[in-house]
């Protein structure tokens, strides 16, 4: 599809098969998590902990165990959820009632496999070994590092870096999950 007959907003970033959102502003919620089993939640290419990507508002609401509603500011065709509990740093993106996408952007919250905001490229691409596709950063001269798990066609993990480290992560289902950009 030409990108001049995409969604205003939406369109693909030249050479690379990541996608783009038109950015909205917004800003992210903070809070604490009560969790089970080991004490953490972890952030998998479908979810964090028991919200998963693919549920309603109401039923990520169920799965948190609380408050969990689409924020006042957002519209219906992409927004975040304010959700009281959450980590320090952690955003979900919701597209028409459906959670897309998670979002990290400080280091307190791991991937299934450990990964954190400030780790090395080296480590990630280590750990993701032969899942790994990288691309230029569209902004910085970091990179971006989507990892896709064995047999899965509909999710991700994006690790955006400086160059180095890791500086934030985000895991959904495609092609929300590759958006660079965030949306209100």
């Amino acid at each position: 599809m030409p990108a001049s007959s995409l969604s205003p907003f939406v369109r693909p970033l030249a050479g690379v098969s990541l996608l783009v959102l038109a950015a909205c502003g917004g800003g992210g919620d903070t809070g604490t998590v009560t969790t089970a089993g080991d004490g953490a939640w972890r952030i998998t290419p479908d979810g964090f902990g028991p919200l998963k990507v693919g549920m309603t508002v109401t039923d990520a609401a169920t799965a948190v165990g609380g408050a969990f509603t689409l924020a006042a500011n957002a519209t219906p065709e992409c927004g975040y959820a304010e959700w009281a509990a959450a980590p320090a740093g952690v955003r979900v993106m919701i597209v028409r009632d459906t959670v897309v996408r998670i979002e990290v952007t400080g280091p307190g919250v791991a991937t299934a496999g450990e990964a954190r905001v400030g780790d090395n490229e080296g480590r990630i691409n280590s750990m993701y070994a032969g899942q790994t596709l990288i691309a230029p950063h569209k902004y910085t001269s970091g990179k971006y590092i989507i990892v896709t798990p064995p047999a899965d066609t509909m999710h991700r993990m994006v690790f955006e870096t400086d160059g180095q480290k890791v500086t934030e992560f985000r895991s959904g289902r495609m092609p929300e999950v590759e958006y660079t950009e965030r949306c209100g």
